[in-house]
């Protein structure tokens, strides 16, 4: 029997960590407006360890000037099609800053819905799959890393064949844990994306989950040891910061700074933040008087609605910039404002691990899951629950009489900084190798 306790770190460092050859399979990679900046970093602080790093993802978001210096492949993806966008009625694919569609159709129903796991399985995994077989023979790959979501690029781990290097899987996202989709319509797809999550789960050598609660339900159900290795906060944009034009805030107020999205989808509500804003102003208007709550990021209908109703009661939407310009704006706040989702116990966004380096204090409207986690574990702000209003109010009240950056007192922040989940991913690198050797 295999073990079923998770870790946050692979027990037992190898005495001696040689040089490896990885290839990283993973969908959402920059310039994906999305944020899936995970591998992005995490390729280069490998290679800093003295890894080389091969990289293959979609052609869809477009390419980077990089590209050929770190080794990332873009392979063909129908998903890029105008044509079946429209079909799927999703928004125009562009890259760059500032380009995320300020309204996203809801898509239609059918497509996404036939195919298990997911869409990718016939868009751009055939070519992906193609690029990995060449890669793996040409390069002699001593390790791949697939990444999902979509979570169907794991299934290039199992269609690899018996003589694959050894595999790791990351689960970015669950799968079937809290996943991020509707129920299958039939029984039969139901049973199969279970077959196939276990299926890979169970092949992978090693498991990795980007929280702790989706790292303890693979292990769990999986009967695995599934390893937490969190995001984090990547130190080479510190540089890129400062060369960043800022946002002015208003003088003589207290800022209260969101970024991206807010919003926006269905498992995040901002309706309750805006109603506090509005009881702040009807309670306590000095306090309101110095209050402004500053929002950088796209906007959609419901936004739009939001803001138009809280005229005069100190909201600010100052546009949408680039993640240079969000970041610099992130450190010239006086307090940072995290919005989670209230029934996904994994949420813990990479937005979190920005605001984490900011160095200013965090409001999370976030109640039991990943996210308020951290924030009490680093000591770095509070966290309340979505959707109480009193208590989001209550909370934007310290951020203006001073208690809130009175207890500010960060700790333990290491573990989220770059390159920590590198190393622990570099340790892991080495057992899911001797445990292939093992096998085979």
């Amino acid at each position: 029997m295999r073990p079923t306790a998770s870790r946050c770190q692979p027990a037992g460092r190898p005495e001696r960590m040689a040089a490896r050859r990885l290839l990283v399979v993973t969908y959402y990679h920059p310039p994906d407006p999305t944020g899936g900046h995970r591998w992005a970093a995490m390729g280069h602080w490998l290679r800093s360890l003295g890894h080389e790093v091969t990289t293959i993802t979609t052609s869809a978001w477009g390419t980077l000037d990089d590209d050929l210096a770190t080794d990332t492949h873009r392979t063909d993806d129908l998903m890029a099609s105008g044509l079946l966008r429209r079909l799927l009625r999703r928004p125009p694919l562009v890259s760059g800053p500032g380009s995320q569609a300020l309204v996203a159709k809801a898509p239609l129903a059918v497509i996404p819905r036939v195919v298990v796991p997911d869409v990718g399985l016939v868009t751009w995994l055939p070519t992906a799959l193609t690029a990995a077989r060449r890669l793996v023979r040409e390069r002699r790959i001593d390790c791949v890393v697939t990444s999902g979501p979509m979570h169907s690029t794991h299934t290039i781990g199992l269609m690899l064949g018996r003589e694959r290097p050894s595999w790791i899987a990351d689960f970015r996202d669950g799968w079937r844990f809290e996943p991020l989709r509707p129920p299958w319509p039939t029984r039969a797809q139901d049973h199969l994306d279970a077959a196939l999550e276990r299926r890979v789960a169970r092949g992978a050598e090693a498991v990795i989950a980007v929280s702790h609660p989706i790292a303890e339900d693979l292990s769990a159900r999986m009967d695995i040891a599934a390893t937490h290795i969190p995001n984090g906060w990547d130190p080479r944009w510190d540089t890129r910061i400062s060369q960043a034009s800022e946002v002015e805030l208003e003088p003589g107020t207290v800022s209260v700074v969101h970024t991206g999205a807010l919003g926006g989808d269905v498992w995040r509500d901002p309706e309750p933040l805006f109603t506090a804003m509005r009881w702040i102003l009807a309670h306590n208007p000095d306090a309101a008087h110095r209050l402004r709550l500053v929002l950088a990021g796209p906007l959609d209908a419901h936004l739009r609605e939001l803001l138009d109703d809280a005229d005069g009661a100190g909201v600010r939407h100052v546009g949408q910039l680039s993640r240079e310009g969000s970041l610099a704006l992130q450190r010239s706040a006086d307090a940072l404002l995290l919005l989670t989702s209230p029934h996904h116990v994994s949420h813990a966004t990479g937005k979190l691990f920005e605001y984490l380096a900011a160095g200013k204090p965090i409001i999370a409207l976030a109640r039991g899951n990943e996210a308020a986690r951290i924030v009490k574990e680093t000591g770095t702000g509070v966290a309340v629950a979505p959707d109480d209003v009193e208590a989001i109010a209550q909370a934007l009240l310290a951020a203006v009489d001073g208690t809130l950056r009175a207890a500010y007192a960060p700790r333990d922040r290491d573990r989220y900084v770059y390159p920590a989940p590198a190393e622990a991913v570099a340790e892991l690198v080495e057992h899911a190798i001797e445990r292939r050797h093992r096998t085979r």
